[in-house]
């Protein structure tokens, strides 16, 4: 699992528009224009949670053993990119806070992702999940526990897609009936019998309808500047500006340093590229400095976390050699 152990969450279709923007197709380049154990996600204080935060809430989700992860760094970076991309982000502020303030009880832990209930065991070959009102239940494939996210944190509801999976979106939809479009920076298109939303300003981009050979508009992520031909085009770094080509021939511009985490326009062997700022290690680097400290590498830099202030014991690998990852255990 790209994002994090296996978990359904991270395989939902919505993720699939995150490279619509990539995909070469010949186009005619028209454009267009206070309670420390609450246990339900109801805050609504709108405040994004710093890495440090959402650092802390991986490890003590993965320590509780909902959806555990092979290696944290990957849940983190997620919450900035993948669940932000997917509009998701609010969602998930709320129960990682909510984790947060339940002070490494695992019972509470477990309750917010239940919903205010401890989730159930399930068999996702039998049982995918169910809306209930704006909350969406499903199944997670990993550790076969029935999780619950309130899709109205995020301005949505809970629909059912085509494949019989619930998810959250604004609305069902009927291909071709559906007409996608940019709602601002957010591109909105029908697949799976829902309105999957990318928000293009996780990846710096705006919203762009272009018009292909046969006459239709399709919105994607990507800048608004002169043609280019990607074979020919040399894309640069000024700074932490990237420039280059898009895959559908546009100039595209992205100032990397307002991108997710810590970033910096690097040159690589396929051209500039937004990577990590920092110097210090490799992400996906992370281990135990010593019997209860957390190493993870995020953007470049070491993050340092004594699992006893997460409320629970030592931190400790996983494996038959115990060198995976960075986990707080009992």
């Amino acid at each position: 699992m790209l994002w994090g152990g296996g978990s359904d969450y991270y395989s939902s279709p919505m993720k699939r528009t995150f490279l619509l923007f990539l995909i070469v197709i010949p186009v005619w380049l028209v454009s267009c224009s206070d309670s420390k154990k609450k246990t339900t996600n109801n805050t609504n204080n709108n405040q994004l949670l710093g890495y440090a935060e959402v650092l802390n809430a991986c490890l003590i989700r993965d320590a509780c053993d909902v959806m555990p992860l092979g290696y944290i760094s990957p849940c983190v970076t997620s919450h900035y990119e993948q669940t932000a991309l997917e509009n998701q982000q609010a969602i998930w502020n709320e129960i990682y806070s909510c984790v947060l303030a339940a002070e490494g009880n695992c019972t509470t832990v477990k309750q917010c992702f239940g919903n205010g209930a401890l989730p159930v065991t399930c068999d996702p070959s039998t049982n995918k999940g169910r809306c209930e009102g704006d909350v969406r239940y499903w199944c997670d494939s990993f550790n076969r526990q029935m999780y619950a996210m309130n899709c109205r944190d995020s301005g949505m509801t809970c629909v059912m897609g085509d494949d019989g999976n619930p998810q959250c979106s604004l609305n069902t939809c009927t291909e071709g009936e559906y007409e996608p479009l940019c709602d601002g920076d957010k591109q909105r298109v029908c697949a799976n019998g829902y309105i999957n939303t990318t928000d293009c300003t996780v990846m710096g981009l705006p919203c762009t309808l272009l018009q292909t050979e046969e006459n239709v508009f399709q919105p994607f992520c990507m800048g608004e500047g002169a043609q280019c031909d990607p074979a020919e085009y040399e894309g640069t770094c000024s700074g932490t500006l990237k420039t280059d080509c898009s895959g559908l021939g546009v100039v595209q511009q992205v100032d990397c340093s307002q991108l997710p985490g810590s970033k910096t326009c690097v040159m690589t062997v396929n051209g500039p590229s937004c990577n990590a700022a920092g110097t210090e290690c490799e992400l996906g680097e992370e281990d135990c400095l010593d019997d209860f400290t957390a190493r993870v590498c995020l953007d470049g830099t070491y993050y340092l976390v004594n699992c006893t202030e997460l409320g629970f014991t030592r931190c400790t690998g996983r494996g038959a050699q115990s060198d995976i990852g960075a986990h707080c255990t009992r």
